[in-house]
């Protein structure tokens, strides 16, 4: 025999589910784009007018919604600024970090605890809260809002701590995968510097003209030297970076940021005052015009 009881307990089950397989096929993997998606999915669920994602900044002694529900209240809030809650204010959400307990009320325009901006400013009525931990470690806050009084159930308040828990893996993930992006950018940046290194000064000079078409005679001219002279460094240049031709130097000087379109070039200019100060480089200015700008293909030996 299905009881009323029963019923309620099953619906709580699929709803929970349901959510929690939403929330586990989010594919943002950053940490604003991921939390976002998933207060989205539990303001669905709990027909909120708004669901955050609060997480602690040490840097700023405050939480920040980091995620926020796209609903038209979570807009209001980022709009007045109640995205972020110094815990030197105090505040509901600043509790439950603290202490570590669930919240709930029906009557947040009665509780000396709550924040003028969420009761005034945004109007709410309902709240319920709980801490956000991953491994064993308080991180945040999520939160719910509604400003209808007694919105909220005791079995909305499981059903969020429930989901808490999936939420903070996903915040997390987006932790470690932008952690792992700028890893890799250090990485990255250290590379190039190295594969700078090769080079001496004049011979990035010289592979900076290569990349933009120059005979051996042009850069000769440009440089004030004689053509063997930038012949042997061009023969240097291959040696030192294991390429074969003029076209793979050209592709190594764009790679590595030595040289652009003359449209970046010219932004480079208007920002510095000076195309090549900020390579350390002496590049003269060109005397000769020399049409479109392009890599040359062949190797010149001359």
């Amino acid at each position: 025999m299905v009881t009323p009881d029963s019923s309620r307990a099953v619906e709580a089950d699929r709803r929970l589910l349901e959510t929690l397989q939403r929330v586990l096929t989010i594919q943002e993997l950053d940490v604003r784009g991921a939390l976002t998606a998933a207060c989205t999915q539990v303001a669905v669920a709990l027909d909120a007018d708004k669901v955050d994602a609060f997480l602690y900044e040490a840097d700023g002694e405050a939480l920040v919604a980091l995620g926020t529900s796209d609903t038209e209240v979570g807009r209001r809030q980022h709009q007045i600024g109640m995205d972020h809650q110094p815990l030197a204010n105090g505040g509901v959400a600043v509790r439950v970090f603290r202490s570590g307990e669930a919240y709930r009320t029906g009557r947040a325009d009665q509780d000396s605890d709550q924040l003028q901006g969420m009761v005034e400013g945004l109007g709410v009525r309902s709240e319920i809260s709980v801490p956000l931990e991953v491994n064993g470690e308080r991180r945040g806050v999520l939160s719910a809002v509604s400003l209808q009084p007694d919105f909220f159930s005791a079995a909305d308040l499981q059903f969020l701590a429930a989901v808490a828990g999936w939420i903070a893996i996903v915040g997390h993930r987006g932790e470690l995968f932008e952690q792992a992006t700028r890893d890799a950018a250090r990485r990255g940046r250290r590379e190039a510097a190295h594969e700078l290194t090769k080079l001496t000064n004049r011979q990035r000079e010289i592979a900076i003209a290569i990349a933009e078409g120059l005979t051996n005679e042009d850069i000769a001219e440009r440089l004030v030297l004689v053509p063997g002279t930038v012949a042997n460094h061009v023969e240097n240049i291959l040696a030192r970076l294991a390429l074969r031709n003029r076209t793979q130097i050209g592709v190594w000087a764009v790679e590595h940021g030595l040289y652009s379109s003359d449209q970046d070039q010219d932004q480079r200019v208007d920002e510095s005052g000076d195309a090549g100060g900020w390579l350390g480089l002496s590049i003269k200015p060109r005397s000769v015009a020399h049409g479109t700008q392009h890599v040359n293909a062949s190797v010149d030996h001359s």
